[in-house]
């Protein structure tokens, strides 16, 4: 009978504690508690930054590429690079949509092909803008030059004072030489007062080249002879500088804007036009200077304008050179 008997089994049931209830649904909800107060305070934390600390962040998520990952600074706009370093096809044009004020100068971090492209970019609109700027030059030369012969047809005494103006275009820009001879001149002898035919023509050169953008600078020269007052302490410095002055009051009444005019510079008998002879009244004159547009400093003022700090921006190749000189 007992080798009959059965093996006698016991079952122990292992209870599940707090999870019989409802599992692990708990977790669940307090990883959804955690991560939103983590987003939370990140956006308490962003509310509080500088603006400037914001706008990094905000340049971050827009073009993270601009950006070490190994580092977790940014990458910097090294001018040093050349663009189209990789081959004829060059680096691409991926960031056509960035803007410069999305990179900073950063000496300890890796160069991205992104910056290459953006500078390389520049670069062109930099060309670009300053051969439209010297084709405008020279249509507003062509301009004044056909105003001022109009000017001479209905005015016979101003057509002996326009026989002295020359006008040049050069690779640095326009020059509008205002010169004085024996018979005519443009201001009383000896002093800073303008003639009245004088004043005629400041007036329509400065009509003409307020329709630049580009920046004017004017120079004051006279010739050899001394001031006959030299006693009093003035002198043709004084003279040379005073005259390229009261032309500059005319020229910004006339046309010319704000802030157009860079600098008036008296030069007396240092840069004579005719040095076989320094008494020669040629050499008395007032020289109105238009600036050509260069794209070097083109590319500078705008990496300027995005706070983009650099040691050394890049040289590019001047325009072709050209000149042509015309005497009314």
């Amino acid at each position: 009978m007992a080798e009959h008997e059965q093996p006698i089994i016991i079952k122990k049931k292992k209870k599940g504690g707090h999870g019989g209830h409802h599992g692990g649904a708990w977790k669940v909800a307090y990883a959804d508690f955690v991560t939103a107060m983590m987003a939370f305070f990140l956006v308490m934390w962003i509310l509080g930054l500088s603006p400037d600390s914001k706008q990094k962040i905000a340049s971050f998520f827009r073009d993270p590429g601009v950006f070490s990952f190994t580092t977790g600074k940014q990458i910097p706009l090294d001018l040093q690079l050349v663009a189209g370093s990789k081959g004829n096809q060059g680096n691409g044009n991926g960031n056509a949509g960035m803007m410069p004020s999305d990179i900073e100068q950063d000496q300890n971090t890796e160069h991205n092909p992104q910056v290459d492209s953006l500078l390389k970019q520049l670069k062109q609109e930099a060309i670009k803008d300053s051969i439209e700027s010297a084709i405008r030059i020279d249509e507003i030369s062509q301009k004044l030059q056909a105003d001022l012969q109009e000017m001479a047809k209905q005015d016979a005494q101003l057509q002996q004072l326009l026989d002295n103006v020359q006008v040049t275009v050069s690779p640095d820009g326009l020059r509008i030489e205002l010169m004085e001879t024996k018979e005519t001149v443009f201001f009383e002898v000896g002093s800073t007062i303008l003639t009245k035919s004088a004043i005629k023509i400041l007036k329509q050169v400065g009509m003409e080249v307020g329709k630049l953008e580009n920046h004017v600078s004017l120079e004051g020269h006279t010739d050899s002879r001394g001031y006959p007052n030299a006693k009093t302490g003035y002198s043709n410095w004084e003279l040379s500088a005073e005259r390229a002055n009261a032309a500059r009051r005319i020229l910004e009444t006339s046309g010319l804007w704000t802030g157009q005019i860079m600098n008036v510079t008296g030069y007396a008998d240092r840069r004579l036009r005719n040095t076989a002879n320094p008494f020669d009244p040629s050499n008395r004159r007032v020289t109105i200077v238009i600036s050509q547009l260069n794209p070097d400093e083109i590319v500078e003022n705008k990496l300027k304008q995005h706070n983009i700090k650099v040691e050394a921006p890049p040289r590019t190749e001047h325009l072709p050179k050209h000149e042509s000189t015309t005497s009314h």
